[in-house]
């Protein structure tokens, strides 16, 4: 597929454990726990050094249920 040099570059919309935790501003520890909490879905990969990748649907989801108002 030929992309004319003027379009954005694709966001991926699969991101691995420290991009999502990035993404989320939170620690690569805080978001395992997430995980463990069964609050953030992932998906497994089985391969490489980040196993578990995060939809970023799901990261967005995450952040909208987590909002507050006083």
């Amino acid at each position: 597929m030929n992309r004319s040099p003027k379009q954005a570059p694709i966001a991926p919309r699969l991101v691995k454990t420290k991009e999502a935790a990035e993404y989320l501003a939170i620690s690569q520890w805080k978001l395992r726990n997430l995980v463990q909490q069964g609050l953030i879905p992932y998906i497994e990969d089985g391969g490489g050094t980040s196993p578990w990748r995060f939809d970023v649907r799901d990261l967005d989801a995450y952040i909208e249920r987590s909002r507050r108002v006083l």
